[in-house]
């Protein structure tokens, strides 16, 4: 026999994706493939822009946006959201996620630069004008280095923790 309870129905879902990334878009002091550095003063005045995110830099593909930019001494490290909406950002999440690409470049248009030993085109001071999502980086380092998916959150564990005790509590355990 079932006593009667007042029953409080809660009913949550997982946390919905909304294709947040972070990375870092340019390692300072690091050869790339075109005997190219970037200084540490190389990129200011970034604060409060929205730089355009690209899938390997192809103009006509414009998967979301780059917002929030901080330099620290590994690189320009940099936080953005794929445009959810957009069916090309999605099959790019999911290879993100499989680890299938995990590149980032940027595009760029330089300033100043000096010249350093050995040929090395050492750039001081460039306006970005877009970051992109690639196979292939050509600064070794630049990366993707965490995607937020609703099945790695916090919150996501919540939800399954309370699912899994509500059906404890209905089966009678």
């Amino acid at each position: 026999m079932r006593e009667n309870l007042d029953v409080l129905e809660l009913r949550l879902s997982k946390p919905a994706d909304d294709g947040t990334l972070e990375g870092i878009a340019v390692p300072f002091n690091q050869l790339d493939s075109y005997g190219t550095s970037f200084d540490r003063r190389a990129f200011t005045g970034l604060a409060g822009r929205k730089i355009p995110m690209l899938w390997s830099h192809r103009q006509d593909e414009v998967i979301g946006q780059w917002t929030d930019f901080a330099t620290d001494d590994t690189g320009l490290r940099t936080i953005g959201r794929l445009n959810m909406e957009v069916g090309r950002a999605r099959e790019i999440r999911s290879m993100l996620i499989a680890g299938d690409v995990s590149g980032i470049s940027i595009g760029f248009e330089t300033i100043k630069d000096e010249r350093k030993a050995g040929g090395v085109r050492h750039i001081t001071q460039a306006i970005l004008h877009e970051i992109s999502l690639v196979a292939l980086p050509s600064i070794p380092g630049a990366r993707v280095t965490s995607i937020r998916h609703g099945r790695d959150s916090a919150a996501a564990a919540f939800i399954t923790a309370v699912h899994a005790a509500t059906r404890a509590f209905a089966e009678g355990k």
